[in-house]
């Protein structure tokens, strides 16, 4: 008996001028290389115009069974980078020795969305639904996401102006104009001002640092944050404003207790250690870490006022 994804493979002649024809492989997760147990974890393909396409299991919950919550949190982690590199269209080379791609093969079908989800139907497994919000609820006192959301909507209610002007809700692409390189950047606040032939350009974002785990909050400090602001300055240089504006929040006995803060102070001197020295060798920059949502809004409103 055929399975789902032997079906795409080349119909008839009659009907093969409709369909769109390209190659596929699987994207396969080793947590143990000695072992070799190896977990399919998405498929991408290529179609007949060498575009690209792929689709992820959505999230690492099926593996907390077999690897507990800090087992979940590092291949959720891992999930991302590999997102991240799928997403640029680096599929010659894997982010990890724990990340392999099996050979290809041919498929066909008549949307590029069935033929994903045939393949991925077919060669993945490993599906566990889970509000993605639950995970980073248990994860965190207070994730990105709902810190961002809190600071914000105080920018709307107080400050209206600032809001309209200044908040982006999407990752935006930046340029410099004399090298022609761009990228995409996660940068929340953008706000250009010019006057009288004096630009002023500010780039800034907002992370918590107010995770359990450890690899989530080196995640969200180093990769959102850290990376990000990084980014800017090398591209765009030293006439740009740049700020990254990190909540630490205060010791609470049941979750965010205090060996987890010292830890979390210790981690926060490492990963800002490379933006402190762009900062010291001239590049407009302002770092902040505050213990408090006000904190965080008010140090954003200094920011671009």
């Amino acid at each position: 008996m055929k399975t789902a994804w032997e079906s795409l493979i080349l119909e008839s002649n009659s009907n093969s001028k409709e369909l769109i024809t390209g190659e596929w492989f699987t994207v396969r997760f080793i947590p143990d290389i000695v072992a070799n147990e190896v977990f399919n974890i998405g498929v991408v393909f290529i179609d007949q115009d060498n575009q690209f396409h792929y689709k992820l299991i959505p999230n690492a919950n099926a593996f907390r069974c077999l690897f507990g919550e800090r087992g979940e949190a590092n291949i959720n982690f891992l999930l991302r980078v590999v997102d991240e590199f799928l997403k640029n269209n680096s599929y010659f080379l894997t982010p990890s020795p724990h990340i392999k791609y099996s050979n290809r093969q041919t498929a066909q079908g008549t949307s590029i969305e069935e033929i994903l989800n045939d393949l991925f139907d077919s060669m993945v497994s490993l599906i566990c639904k889970k509000n993605e919000d639950e995970t980073e609820t248990i994860n965190s006192t207070m994730s990105t996401k709902d810190l961002r959301r809190t600071v914000f909507g105080l920018m709307k209610k107080k400050y209206p102006k600032f809001y309209n002007k200044a908040l982006v809700d999407k990752p935006i692409k930046i340029r410099n104009p004399n090298t022609d390189k761009s990228m995409i950047v996660d940068m929340p606040i953008h706000y250009y001002h010019g006057i009288n032939n004096i630009r002023e350009e500010y780039y800034g974002t907002i992370v918590s640092a107010a995770y359990i785990s450890d690899v989530h909050r080196i995640h969200n400090i180093n990769y959102l944050g850290v990376t990000n602001v990084m980014n800017c300055l090398e591209l765009l240089g030293k006439e740009i404003k740049a700020a990254l504006i990190v909540y630490l929040p205060p010791v609470d006995d049941l979750k965010f207790t205090e060996q987890i803060r010292d830890q979390t102070e210790r981690e926060l001197d490492k990963c800002l250690y490379g933006l402190r020295q762009m900062e010291k060798e001239g590049y407009q920059l302002k770092l902040e870490v505050e213990d408090s949502t006000e904190s965080c809004f008010h140090k954003a409103i200094e920011f671009i006022s």
